[in-house]
């Protein structure tokens, strides 16, 4: 009895697990929806504020900053520098209708 309970409780929460993976939002999703938008300083930015955009702009800037710092430590140059080159690439690269933030913090739809 005791192992069909576990069985049932791991299935239930391996399908729990599965939802909220299959609902998650992807970060295309989010730029399409104006969720979120390219910063100036090189990071994904909040446009709307919710638990899920707010959720994907930590775990995307955490990879950004990961990332940057490999480039800056390979090359020699500073993290600020690295995050600023990339920001005008990431802003260069922006689809139309997604969100960009000006220089002054205001968020304007390329």
């Amino acid at each position: 009895m005791k192992s069909r309970f576990a069985l049932a409780t791991a299935v239930c929460l391996t399908s729990l697990l599965w939802c909220a993976t299959a609902w998650a939002m992807t970060l295309q999703e989010a730029k399409t929806a104006r969720l979120v938008g390219e910063q100036t300083n090189g990071y994904l930015g909040v446009v709307i504020p919710s638990p899920e955009s707010q959720q994907l702009v930590l775990t995307v800037n955490a990879k950004r900053k990961h990332y940057y710092q490999i480039i800056a430590e390979r090359n020699k140059i500073s993290l600020d520098k690295i995050a600023t080159l990339a920001a005008q690439k990431a802003i260069e690269a922006a689809e139309p209708g997604h969100m960009i933030q000006t220089p002054q913090g205001k968020w304007l739809k390329k």
